[in-house]
């Protein structure tokens, strides 16, 4: 059957719609196409980076707080080392030690008792003469009440021996105070060799007439007194035992004395 369209108008519209479906296809394939670039940029290095941009910049503000802190401390640093400077300087200054002895010496009066000097000695052992004031902001010293046939006394001797081997050269100075029991202790002959066979080297002096004793107000042998660089008794001990409480005390005294000489 024949169409009642005319033909010229028939061709018109076929190419009227062939146009319009060419245009609707490009349009779809621009559409898809900006898509895709807008994806693909998004999936680019580039793109992460900006989107981690604020990240990585928090981060350097987090790795920036210690540098500063450190920058701190390097001056904290150096205001130490300069403290110790001034301190090293100050502690060099005849001046400043005496008056931080004073100190320390005035601290202590109220608390301790002051040493007494040996009194009327009638002999020496391996010294020819021993004072306890002489000695004071040089040396600490430990002093010892004992007679040589006391078998408590012989039994504490190796263990005085051995402080005066390991602390002398330290500034540990032990001073033997031979007050005899009995009249035979009395002889200087017999106190001579009863200290050679102790294997004694440090100093040891004779009180036949009680004097050291009677000023130390003493009842016991052995006693032991610790005397500080400053001349003040800061342990006592008498009879055996306590020997490592003594030592750790001596080296106490000792790192004292130190630091009252810088």
């Amino acid at each position: 059957m024949r169409s009642m369209i005319p033909r010229p108008f028939l061709l018109v519209l076929t190419l009227v719609l062939v146009v319009g479906a060419i245009a609707f296809i490009e349009l779809r394939l621009d559409a898809a196409g900006t898509v895709e670039t807008q994806a693909s940029a998004n999936d680019s290095p580039n793109a992460a980076d900006q989107s981690g941009q604020p990240e990585a910049k928090q981060m350097r503000g987090q790795a920036e707080e210690p540098r500063k802190g450190a920058g701190d401390r390097g001056t904290a640093d150096q205001a130490n080392s300069a403290s110790e400077d001034t301190r090293d300087h100050t502690s060099s200054n005849p001046e400043a030690k005496g008056a931080r002895i004073s100190r320390s010496i005035s601290r202590k009066e109220n608390e301790f008792d002051l040493a007494g000097e040996i009194v009327a000695p009638t002999g020496f052992i391996n010294a020819d003469n021993v004072s306890i004031k002489q000695a004071r902001g040089e040396k600490v010293i430990l002093l010892d009440f004992w007679t040589y046939s006391c078998i408590n006394c012989q039994n504490t001797q190796p263990y005085i021996n051995r402080w005066h081997e390991r602390y002398a050269d330290d500034g540990l100075m032990v001073v033997g105070v031979h007050t005899p029991e009995f009249g035979f202790e009395k002889e200087y002959a017999n106190v001579e060799q009863a200290v050679r066979e102790a294997g004694i080297e440090y100093p040891v002096v004779l009180d036949n007439s009680y004097a050291t004793w009677n000023a130390y107000d003493q009842r016991y042998w052995p006693a032991m007194y610790l005397i500080d660089a400053d001349g003040f008794i800061r342990y006592r001990h008498f009879g055996e035992g306590a020997y490592g409480e003594m030592e750790a005390k001596i080296r106490e005294l000792l790192a004292e004395k130190d630091r009252l000489q810088e």
